[in-house]
C-alpha cells in the first residue's frame, strides 16, 4: 500500500505476545509490566490477519517480535502458516534467550533471519541491563542460528555509562562470529520518554569509538533501511540514528498488535482495530481503509517521541 508520502509499506511487524523473560531498562520499567493481554489473538485468527494484510494491503515481508516472540506458545505454527501464504521473507526479533533448543524447528518452519537484542558481553551488566536473564543463553541461540543457517543480526542499545565502553567490544564479537552488529541510538519511548537526552550515545560518537581500531568504510543499504550501514576489515556493523539522521521518510513498516491492532506510526499510536474483521466474510474493502487511516498517522520527518511501551507495539 502505498501512503501519503509515496512510501511502499509492505513490512509487517507482529507483536504475538507482550509477554517477556526479561526486562531491559529502556523498554519497561519492571518484569511486571509484562502481561498477557486477557484478549491475545490465537494463532488462527493472527495468521487469518495476515492473510488479508498480505491479500488486500500488499504485505510482503513478516517480521515477528514481542515481548519475547519465543514464549508463543504456537510459534512454529505460525512461522509455518505464513511462509504456505506465499510470504518468502520471515523474520524474528528475540532476546534468545529460548532461541538455542528451538532455531532448528524454527528454520524447518521457514524463518529466515533473526535479530538477537545483546546489550552487554559482560554477564554482570547484561543481567544488570535485562534485570532477568543470562548472557550465555544469548550467545548459545547465536550460535545456534548460525549453525542452521539463519540470517543473524545482533542489536545493541547503546546507553551514556552503561555499555557504551563495550561499543568496539561488540564489533569485534560481530567480526569474530560473521554476524552484523547494529548499534541502536537510544528511542524516548516508554520509560525514557522525554528522559533520553542524557543517556544517549550519537551516531558521530560511536563511529569515533570504532574508528579508533577499524578502517570504516560507509557502504549502501536498502532504500527503506532504518540502519546506516559499513564495512570494517572481516564484516559490516550499522547504526541505527534515530535521533541524529532520522529514518521516518522512508518508513515501509505497519506493526499488528497480539490482540489484533494496527499501529501505523511510534510517534502517533493510535491504535486501529482490525480484529472484528475476522467475522467479516468479505474484509477487502472494509480493511484497506482501516490500513490508509492507520498509516495515516506516519510521521514524515523524524520520531518525536512517545510513553509507549515498545513490547506493545513488537519493537
Amino acid at each position: 500500500m502505498i501512503d501519503l508520502h509515496g512510501r511502499n509499506i509492505n513490512k509487517l511487524r507482529i507483536s504475538l505476545t507482550e509477554v517477556c523473560n526479561m526486562a531491559c531498562t529502556y523498554c519497561v520499567s519492571s518484569l511486571s509490566d509484562h502481561q498477557r493481554l486477557p484478549d491475545e489473538l490465537k494463532a488462527e485468527q493472527m495468521l487469518s490477519l495476515v492473510r488479508m494484510l498480505k491479500e488486500h494491503a500488499g504485505i510482503e515481508k513478516v517480521r515477528l517480535t514481542g515481548g519475547e516472540p519465543l514464549l508463543y506458545p504456537n510459534l512454529i505454527p505460525i512461522v509455518s502458516g505464513i511462509r504456505e501464504m506465499g510470504i518468502k521473507s520471515i523474520g524474528m526479533t528475540t532476546n534468545g534467550q529460548l532461541l538455542a533448543r528451538k532455531a532448528k524447528a524454527l528454520v524447518d518452519a521457514g524463518l529466515k533471519n533473526v535479530n538477537l537484542s545483546l546489550d552487554s558481553l559482560d554477564p554482570v551488566n547484561f543481567k544488570r541491563m535485562g534485570r532477568v536473564g543470562k548472557l550465555h543463553k544469548t550467545l548459545e541461540g547465536i550460535e545456534a542460528c548460525l549453525k542452521y543457517g539463519l540470517s543473524v543480526k545482533v542489536n545493541m542499545v547503546v546507553i551514556k555509562g552503561e555499555n557504551d565502553d563495550e561499543i568496539v567490544k561488540m564489533l569485534e564479537y560481530g567480526v569474530a562470529h560473521g554476524v552484523e552488529v547494529r548499534y541502536l541510538e537510544l528511542m524516548g519511548m516508554g520509560p525514557l520518554h522525554n528522559n533520553d537526552e542524557d543517556l544517549l550515545v550519537s551516531m558521530e560518537e560511536m563511529l569515533e569509538r570504532i574508528s579508533t581500531k577499524y578502517d570504516v568504510q560507509p557502504v549502501s543499504a536498502e532504500a527503506d533501511s532504518t540502519s546506516q550501514r559499513y564495512w570494517v576489515p572481516g564484516g559490516y556493523f550499522g547504526i541505527i540514528p534515530n535521533n541524529s539522521a532520522p529514518f521516518c521518510s522512508t518508513c515501509s513498516r505497519l506493526r499488528l498488535t497480539s490482540n489484533g491492532q494496527l499501529i501505523g506510526c511510534l510517534s502517533n499510536p493510535e491504535a486501529i482495530s482490525v480484529r472484528h474483521l475476522l467475522e467479516h466474510d468479505d474484509p477487502a474493502d472494509a480493511l484497506q481503509k482501516l490500513v490508509k487511516k492507520s498509516v495515516s498517522y506516519k510521521q514524515d520527518v523524524a520520531f518525536t517521541g512517545s510513553s509507549l511501551v515498545m513490547s506493545r507495539v513488537g519493537g
